[in-house]
């Protein structure tokens, strides 16, 4: 009990640490200069660090597959709530290093298959939607289901995923809705996507 309880307070901490770094990442990938207000920037910081935390208390292979989605997949969250975009330069290295991490964590030939399976399987899915509804998905979206489609199926996660994922973008397009001045006001898919994968596979 006593271990447990140092692992939790470990993850904590180093989640409050790592939660400002977060910030910091998303702020040099974006294309210009934004103003955050501390308000802002303190809750972010407090909502990554909390996910990240959560992360880290994790299993060694679950947690190096997360790792990587909750601090750079938060960053470019943060980056699609301002500028509606996911960049790529961080969701390609996002992917890299999940599927390393997926395959180097691997403790069977049949889980390394499945990795890969998992990451052309996100793809094709991502294409089909970009193609469906090109106007509410953008090419940032369609990068980042790759590396969600890694992390759901490795924690067997797939229909939790897809639920808790759906039901968070239905949330943010009404609250976005609510205050858009008109109805072309574009919804940032990306916090959704990435808060409700990371949930569904620590759950």
């Amino acid at each position: 009990m006593q271990g447990i309880t140092s692992v939790g307070a470990f993850a904590v901490l180093a989640g409050a640490m790592i939660g400002p770094a977060v910030l910091i990442i998303a702020r040099r990938a974006m294309r210009a200069p934004v103003r955050i207000r501390q308000v802002e920037a303190s809750a972010v910081s407090a909502a990554a660090g909390l996910l990240i935390g959560m992360v880290l208390a994790r299993p060694p292979g679950s947690l190096a597959v997360l790792l990587p989605l909750a601090v750079l997949g938060c960053a470019a969250a943060v980056v699609d709530a301002h500028e509606g975009r996911l960049p790529d330069a961080l969701t390609g290295p996002l992917l890299a290093l999940t599927l390393l991490a997926g395959l180097l964590t691997a403790d069977a030939n049949a889980v390394i298959l499945t990795t890969v399976i998992s990451v052309a399987a996100g793809g094709a899915v991502a294409l089909m939607m970009k193609a469906t509804i090109s106007a509410a998905f953008g090419w940032g979206d369609a990068k980042l289901v790759p590396t969600l489609a890694v992390v759901l199926v490795r924690h067997d996660a797939v229909v939790t995923g897809i639920v808790s994922v759906s039901m968070l973008v239905a949330v943010t397009a009404v609250v976005v809705g609510i205050g858009a001045p008109d109805r072309s006001t574009l919804v940032p898919y990306g916090p959704a996507l990435v808060v409700g994968t990371v949930g569904a596979a620590i759950l």
